[in-house]
């Protein structure tokens, strides 16, 4: 059953970053669309990467200290979550918009069209996240987000990322705030309405995507397809079949990973970091990637 699961939550991830690099495989080189990228820097060297890292977590470790403290809270942990997805899906759906047109794959009706019909969508995604359900939808996203993450950021900024989150993953999962949100979950979680185990329904809902027994957090579908976007980006230097291919072995090493945290972690904690084992496995094919 696991195996099953591991497979839907990598399929999720390939399929978004196919996506997000088909302006390259379709239409040739592409440069970053003309979206703000604030309150990042838009540069390689050494001052903007280490000023990028600090914003990233700054960030990262601001929201979830805001979703430690209001965890108890329903109202404010309901209206934190919708907020997010809705600015989250209506930004994601505008960014590929731009991006497509962009890249010439979409005229201009099309891509007037995506932007007006990104509010709608907003509010569908509201729906279902108060109904705490699509959670393969918000995987989706999340995957589109750290794709779109990758075509903005420079460079040196993704790598860099790509490198620091699963050890702080590792770290805040095993010994942090993470790890004290998913006991203060699991504890709280009540029977969903098929009830018990794997349908329960968990109060981080739409900051964990649940796949039955198996439950990952939408983080890691963010650094998973950022890592395959970047990597196939600049692959594709060579060329598109070995942009194609780095994709394929690139999810068969993030599966591969994720059955090894599940054996390693998940049987003797009950939950684990998803990050570190996958990344780790990825690191020859980033550094290759890093090589072109």
């Amino acid at each position: 059953m696991e195996q099953r699961q591991v497979l839907v939550a990598v399929a999720v991830v390939v399929a978004a970053t196919l996506l997000a690099v088909a302006p390259l495989l379709l239409a040739g080189e592409a440069g970053p669309p003309p979206v703000a990228s604030t309150p990042y820097v838009r540069a390689e060297d050494a001052a903007a990467t280490v000023y990028n890292l600090a914003v990233f977590f700054g960030l990262l470790v601001g929201a979830t200290v805001l979703i430690y403290v209001i965890f108890s809270r329903r109202r404010l942990m309901s209206l934190f979550v919708s907020l997010t997805w809705f600015l989250l899906s209506v930004g994601v759906v505008q960014f590929y918009a731009v991006l497509y047109y962009w890249s010439g794959l979409i005229g201009d009706t099309a891509a007037l069209l995506l932007l007006w019909l990104s509010f709608p969508f907003g509010v569908a995604v509201l729906y279902m996240v108060k109904k705490r359900r699509g959670d393969v939808v918000l995987g989706f996203l999340s995957s589109l987000a750290g794709a779109m993450f990758a075509w903005l950021l420079p460079e040196a900024t993704v790598a860099a990322l790509l490198a620091a989150l699963p050890i702080y993953d590792y770290f805040m999962v095993s010994r942090g705030l993470l790890g004290k949100l998913i006991k203060r979950s699991r504890e709280a979680a009540t029977p969903g309405s098929k009830g018990g185990g794997a349908s329960a329904d968990s109060p981080l809902f739409g900051f964990v995507v649940r796949m039955k027994s198996l439950s990952l957090g939408t983080g890691d579908f963010v650094v998973y397809a950022a890592a395959l976007t970047f990597i196939a980006a600049r692959i594709i230097h060579q060329s598109r079949l070995a942009a194609l291919l780095s994709v394929g072995v690139g999810a068969a090493l993030i599966y591969l990973g994720l059955r090894l945290t599940v054996a390693v972690f998940v049987k003797r904690w009950g939950y684990g970091p998803a990050l570190p084992i996958p990344m780790l496995l990825l690191s020859p094919l980033l550094a290759l990637a890093l090589l072109e």
